[in-house]
């Protein structure tokens, strides 16, 4: 298992020592995340594999998708790094938006590695429709969120209808250094 983080400006000053792989926010809808320079420099520094998440907005949030995609691809397009749609909005998306975004991705030149979501979320607003149509999956389920360690976890979680997780995203309350982070397995 290697182990990985997913940051954004949240988690400025982060040291990325000790981890395998980072995930770092370039955007919130159509806001740039303004620590996402100094976090890629840091984590590449650090030796870590570095992939990109964006925080996909609903259209009702005031930004079409296609806005959020021309926003997020000019930090990354250049410099090759794949992409992660966070599909959690608040407002619900629909897997219509998803496919925009996804598509949009790609027609920019950016690399689409999968979907972020939780099975709660995906069944309440994608049905039955599989995460894996977008690549692969990075999974958020804690359980009741008290394991802050890879040591402390039980089998890699596989819900019903789901592929089987690519990341798996154990905790939202990790602490390193101080900083509360998101912690992450990857097979």
């Amino acid at each position: 298992m290697r182990l990985g983080v997913d940051v954004s400006e949240h988690q400025r000053g982060f040291d990325f020592s000790g981890f395998d792989f980072a995930i770092i926010r370039t955007t919130d809808g159509t806001y740039r995340d303004p620590c996402f320079a100094q976090l890629l420099a840091d984590a590449t520094a650090a030796g870590c594999d570095i992939a990109t998440y964006h925080f996909l907005r609903a259209p009702s949030e005031g930004t079409t998708v296609q806005q959020q995609v021309e926003v997020a691809s000019k930090g990354v397009v250049d410099k090759r790094l794949p992409m992660w749609i966070d599909v959690e909005s608040p407002a619900g998306l629909s897997l219509d938006d998803v496919h925009v975004a996804a598509s949009s991705f790609q027609q920019a030149g950016v690399e689409v590695a999968g979907v972020y979501t939780n099975a709660w979320y995906w069944r309440r607003h994608m049905g039955l429709a599989s995460p894996a149509q977008f690549g692969a999956l990075w999974l958020a389920q804690w359980g009741n969120n008290t394991v802050t360690s890879p040591e402390q976890l039980g089998p890699w979680p596989r819900p019903i209808g789901f592929p089987e997780p690519e990341i798996w995203q154990f905790t939202s309350r990790g602490r390193v250094g101080g900083i509360e982070v998101d912690l992450n397995l990857a097979r």
